[in-house]
């Protein structure tokens, strides 16, 4: 850190002199004039600009170290909201990456449009499944029409793989499911979501609380509801430990094998998230809620009785507006490709009382 030292006059006495020595922050002028290259590249490297090579980077690197050079915090807001004030001359577009399951990715995409609009960017949809199309020409494609920012769905297969390259874009996916190549992840809370649910159940008065599920979903999520409703049992050990009911995703075996798993268990609460439950319940001639409770742990509008169901609203809308949030920041700090350590940026899910579930009477001593 450079320090500057002014020497002030004498006192009226002339008895005095007062010396300040101040310290002064190391600017990136100091850092060109060290080094002997332009303030201009400086500026592009501390801003990991892929125009600089990675040795004169590491270069003004090791030089910002050794002077103790710091970003100005106030300078770093000041460009940030002058950022925000400009429009967007290059690389207007923002690419939403679909699958086959568009459909089901509708809530987050509407959610990411807003949210590109307020920054001043188009979001186009890009499908590399197309018929004619090929992972490869769509990133071509994306190269030529000048994209920043790639934003990955949603997709209904887990561990999906796509053979392309992130050399010249910024990109974040939704949720777990894109296992390659390695982006930064956003995604709802499901572990968060599951404790919710159970943690309101449990004290409205319920104690054989269960769960169903699809294989497919808790693959897609890596496993995280099913840990989570494990984990509150281990909290709460006065509730009946009744087994995780998993089936595969086809209507005729969810009613099939949910029926047969009310029958056996006989669960007070269910925590779900298919709306074919309510179908079962009623088959079974069991009233909601006054014989059992349901809450959804994906309340949206797929569900019957959605206006009165009782659960968490995975907030689809926001999660697509965070995910354009993350990825202009990615464009803005320049870290293009594959990040050196992925990360995962949650969003927790908000309850809803509904009416599908009730306060039990406690039991008179």
């Amino acid at each position: 850190m450079n320090t500057d030292t002014t020497v002030l006059p004498s006192s009226p006495k002339g008895s005095i002199c007062f010396v300040i020595t101040a310290m002064k922050r190391v600017t990136q002028r100091d850092l060109a004039r060290y080094l002997g290259i332009s303030q201009v590249t400086v500026s592009r490297a501390l801003a990991k600009n892929p125009h600089v090579s990675e040795a004169t980077r590491q270069k003004i690197l090791a030089a910002a170290q050794e002077l103790g050079y710091q970003p100005d915090p106030v300078l770093s807001s000041l460009n940030a909201y002058r950022r925000t004030r400009q429009p967007i001359e290059k690389g207007q577009t923002l690419a939403w990456i679909t699958g086959q399951e568009e459909k089901h990715s509708h809530s987050f995409y509407q959610g990411a449009l807003q949210k590109a609009a307020e920054y001043g960017y188009r979001l186009e949809l890009f499908n590399p499944n197309a018929k004619h199309m090929t992972p490869e020409r769509v990133m071509k494609i994306l190269y030529n029409r000048s994209v920043s920012g790639l934003i990955f769905a949603p997709r209904r297969n887990p561990h999906t793989e796509l053979n392309i390259k992130l050399d010249n874009f910024c990109a974040v996916g939704i949720g777990y499911t894109l296992q390659s190549p390695i982006v930064d992840r956003v995604i709802t809370d499901h572990h968060h979501n599951v404790m919710v649910g159970f943690t309101h159940l449990y004290e409205a008065g319920y104690r054989r609380i269960g769960m169903t599920t699809t294989l497919n979903t808790e693959k897609r999520i890596e496993g995280r509801r099913i840990s989570s409703f494990l984990y509150q049992l281990e909290l709460y050990p006065d509730v009946e430990a009744i087994p995780v009911a998993r089936y595969i995703n086809e209507p005729e075996a969810i009613m099939k094998d949910v029926t047969a798993w009310i029958e056996k268990y006989r669960p007070d609460a269910i925590i779900c998230h298919n709306p074919l439950i309510f179908d079962i319940c009623d088959n079974l001639g069991l009233r909601v809620p006054e014989d059992i409770a349901v809450v959804s742990i994906t309340r949206n509008e797929r569900w019957k009785n959605y206006e009165i169901c009782s659960g968490i609203d995975e907030l689809y809308p926001e999660v697509g507006a965070m995910a354009v949030d993350v990825l202009v920041s990615l464009i803005r700090n320049n870290e293009y490709g594959i990040p050196s350590k992925r990360r995962i940026h949650m969003l927790e899910g908000e309850w809803n009382p509904g009416k599908t579930m009730r306060h039990l009477p406690q039991p008179t001593s």
